[in-house]
């Protein structure tokens, strides 16, 4: 089965981005990118709610580097209930279930599928259990306000250390998985 993986950049209080989408505050050095490199090289699938895909569709495209080779090749799966179309390079849409389309993903063929920002769709995920590691980048800086990662949801879910990597900026990695997974 394929590990499905959320893998956010965090503020100490818990935003993924600050107000009116703000991420300038990431912090983005050789460091971290080299760690991205490691960890997604197993990775063959990303998977976004309709805001943070219309985001990445925009930035992208007319990016160079590896990075931008990455996004631009790897396979996509966005949903949404209201995108009519969803153009960016070797990506699907659905509109249907959620839970239903992700749990056939995850018995497919395939790397790791990782989900980026879309905190709404990780909430709908987390709510019907179908995460398999959570990995946060704890960024040094509290911004006070912002779009949080974690929405709540109904169900407490206990996690089980994996992995910490400190990074030479204050960046701390964190690896988790839900205790049920183990």
């Amino acid at each position: 089965m394929r590990k499905l993986i959320i893998w956010d950049m965090v503020t100490v209080d818990g935003f993924f981005e600050g107000p009116d989408r703000d991420i300038s505050w990431f912090v983005f050095e050789e460091e971290l990118e080299n760690y991205i490199r490691e960890t997604q090289e197993k990775a063959d699938t990303l998977i976004f709610g309709r805001v943070t895909y219309e985001l990445m569709a925009a930035y992208w495209p007319s990016e160079q580097g590896w990075i931008a080779d990455f996004m631009n090749k790897i396979e996509k799966v966005v949903f949404s209930r209201t995108l009519k179309s969803a153009d960016w390079n070797n990506t699907k849409l659905f509109n249907g279930n959620v839970a239903e389309e992700v749990s056939k993903l995850k018995t497919g063929d395939g790397g790791d599928i990782f989900v980026f920002g879309s905190a709404d769709l990780a909430a709908t995920l987390m709510e019907h259990g179908l995460i398999d590691e959570y990995r946060l980048g704890i960024n040094p800086i509290i911004l006070g306000r912002g779009t949080p990662l974690f929405k709540g949801g109904p169900n407490r879910i206990p996690l089980k250390h994996l992995e910490t990597r400190t990074l030479k900026s204050g960046v701390v990695i964190l690896h988790y998985a839900p205790e049920s997974r183990q």
